[in-house]
């Protein structure tokens, strides 16, 4: 019985390890990804796709899909603007200067 790795997102997205390994590896040839209007996805430099990641990319195009659209909520990383804006740390921080 074949066994599928998963990864479990801060916000609790559940991807499969290996479609994660494989876009990483598209990418890696030179290719991006690009969401459509109508919620498809399209492979920038499609040419330099092997014969078998297109396969690949179009048996797994629904998690494809969702891994392409997926954004993680980092909101919390800014929950201060003001401070953010003005370069300080929080008052209980302490500021270092680097050479």
């Amino acid at each position: 019985m074949a066994t599928t790795s998963l990864v479990t997102f801060r916000d609790g997205f559940v991807a499969s390890v290996t479609v994660l390994q494989r876009l990483w590896a598209i990418e890696a040839l030179g290719c991006s990804f690009a969401l459509k209007d109508d919620g498809g996805f399209h492979v920038v430099h499609w040419d330099k796709l092997m014969p078998a990641d297109d396969a690949f990319l179009r048996a797994h195009r629904d998690e494809v899909r969702r891994l392409i659209a997926y954004q993680a909520d980092d909101s919390h990383l800014f929950a201060d603007q003001s401070r953010a804006q003005q370069g300080r740390l929080p008052d209980d921080a302490t500021q270092r200067r680097t050479a």
